[in-house]
C-alpha cells in the first residue's frame, strides 16, 4: 500500500489529480457506506473504472447505443455462462463481441469512453469513505485503451454538477464515520466520546460491545471499506467486462 486516507478529508478529485501529476500506474480502491469501486491508472491516465453496485453494464450500454442487438447480447451471454472464470478473465465479454463481428473496437471504445465520464461523475459526489492506492506487481491488461485524461474527466463531471445534473448515488454526508449507524448510540454520552472516540476507532465500543460481524456499517473506518473475501477477484482484468 502506497497511499490511503479519508475521502471526507481528501476528496477523490484531489487524489486523482495528485496521482495523474505523478504519472502513477496502479489501482485506487474506494469504499463508502453504500458502494465500493476500483479506478485503474496507467501512467497517470484512467484506463478503467469498476463500480459494481451502480455501474450500467457495457453490454446494456451497447444495446442502448444501437451498437448491438438484444439478440446478439443474449447469444453472447449464453456463451458466457458456459465459460470458466479463467476463460472470462482471459477474454472478457467485449473482446468476444468484437471477435464474433457483433460490434467494432471503435464502438466499444466510444461507449466505454462515455461510461468512464459517467463513472467519474458518480465518483465526484462521494463525500464519505476511504481510499487506498496500491501498485500491484501485475496490472490488468486493457485490450481497449481508454487513456482518459484525469483533468478532462473531472472538468466534465463538475460541469454536469454545475448544470444541475443529479447523481444516481445517494448523497449521505456523515459528520463522524466511526459513529455512523452505531447500535450503541442510545447508551453513548458526550463524556464517552471525549474519552474514547479517536479519528478512526471507538475504544469504548471495542471494549464493551458485542458487535454483529455481518453488519458492515459497524466496522471502524480503517476496516469498513476494505475488500472482503467475497470481493476478491472482482478487481482485475476489467475494461471490456460487463453484461
Amino acid at each position: 500500500m502506497l497511499l490511503e486516507g479519508s475521502i471526507h478529508r481528501f476528496d477523490l478529485a484531489g487524489v486523482l489529480q495528485f496521482l495523474a501529476q505523478n504519472a502513477a500506474s496502479g489501482v485506487l480502491e474506494v469504499r463508502d457506506f453504500e458502494e465500493y469501486g476500483f479506478i485503474y491508472l496507467v501512467s497517470g491516465s484512467v484506463e478503467g473504472i469498476s463500480l459494481p453496485i451502480s455501474d450500467e453494464k457495457l453490454g446494456t450500454r451497447l444495446v442502448k447505443a444501437g451498437c448491438l442487438s438484444e439478440l446478439q447480447l443474449a447469444e453472447a451471454l449464453i456463451e458466457d455462462s458456459a465459460l470458466t472464470h479463467d476463460q472470462k478473465k482471459f477474454k472478457p465479454l467485449g473482446q468476444r463481441l468484437i471477435e464474433r463481428g457483433f460490434t467494432s473496437e471503435d464502438k466499444i471504445r466510444e461507449v466505454m469512453g462515455r461510461q468512464t465520464l459517467d463513472q467519474v461523475f458518480e465518483l465526484a459526489h462521494w463525500q464519505n469513505g476511504v481510499f487506498v492506492y496500491d501498485e500491484p506487481e501485475q496490472m490488468p491488461h486493457f485490450q481497449v485503451a481508454i487513456q482518459g485524461n484525469v483533468q478532462q474527466l473531472l472538468l466534465d463531471a463538475y460541469r454536469r454538477i454545475d448544470e444541475g445534473e443529479h447523481s444516481r448515488k445517494t448523497v449521505n454526508v456523515v459528520d463522524n464515520e466511526v459513529c455512523y449507524a452505531c447500535p450503541l448510540e442510545d447508551e453513548c454520552t458526550p463524556a464517552i466520546k471525549t474519552k474514547h472516540l479517536k479519528n478512526d476507532v471507538c475504544l469504548w465500543r471495542e471494549m464493551g460491545a458485542v458487535l454483529d460481524d455481518e453488519y458492515d456499517k459497524l466496522r471502524d473506518a480503517r476496516q469498513l471499506y476494505r475488500s472482503k473475501g467475497d470481493d476478491e477477484g472482482a478487481v482485475l482484468d476489467a475494461s471490456l467486462d460487463g453484461e
